[in-house]
C-alpha cells in the first residue's frame, strides 16, 4: 500500500497475515529488502512517522529464510494474555505503517 487511502474492515476476533519479503533465487544480502512495521496514530499514518507516537510491531529482517517468507499475524481481540500483545476495541482505527 503506498500513497493511497487504504484501508481494510475487520471484526473481533479476525486475523492479518503480514508476509515479509522473501527470496527464492540468489539475491545479494545488501540487496534483500527488510522492512520494520510500526503501529501508529493517525499523524503518523498521514506523515509517514513512527517516532512520535509509534511503536515497533514486527520486524522483517530475514528475507532469506531457506524454508519460506517470515509471517506474522495480527488477532484483533479485546482481551490478550501476552504481556506484548495488543488490545483492540470496536469501531475505532488502527494504521501501520513501515
Amino acid at each position: 500500500f503506498y500513497r493511497g487511502d487504504y484501508h481494510i474492515d475487520v471484526c473481533i476476533n479476525d486475523y492479518l497475515d503480514v508476509y515479509c519479503p522473501h527470496y527464492i533465487s540468489p539475491v545479494l544480502d545488501e540487496r534483500a529488502e527488510r522492512y520494520i512495521l510500526y503501529m501508529v496514530n493517525y499523524d503518523g499514518y498521514s506523515s509517514c512517522d513512527h517516532t512520535a507516537k509509534g511503536f515497533k510491531r514486527w520486524e522483517c529482517n530475514r528475507p532469506l529464510l531457506p524454508n519460506g517468507p517470515l509471517k506474522f499475524a495480527e488477532k484483533f481481540q479485546l482481551f490478550t494474555p501476552f504481556s506484548l500483545g495488543f488490545e483492540f476495541r470496536p469501531g475505532r482505527e488502527y494504521y501501520y505503517i513501515c
